[in-house]
């Protein structure tokens, strides 16, 4: 019988295993840290399409069929949408 890559029923020693993996205390640090950004990047991503999802947009407002909540959603859109920028050069008003 010959021996594949893929033969399963081979077990490999648990020393060579500890081997292949380090131990330091740098190592660890480095794995949480990585992990814990990974979890951080999927949390804000989450609380960013919830965001999104719940703004105001076009096709909400216009599926309102109250006319005078429609417009006060077209207001609040408008609103939202007419924002100076956060940081930057001022627009003048006028």
């Amino acid at each position: 019988m010959t021996r594949t890559e893929w033969d399963l029923d081979a077990t490999i020693n648990a020393d060579a295993r500890d081997n292949l993996r380090s131990k330091s205390p740098q190592d660890l640090s480095d794995k949480f840290g990585i992990r814990a950004a990974l979890l951080a990047l999927c949390v804000a991503s989450f609380i960013a399409a919830i965001w999104f999802v719940n703004g105001p947009s076009f096709e909400k407002c216009s599926s309102i069929e109250n006319a005078a909540d429609r417009n006060a959603c077209y207001e609040q859109l408008r609103k939202g949408l007419l924002k100076p920028p956060a940081k930057g050069a001022d627009i003048p008003k006028g």
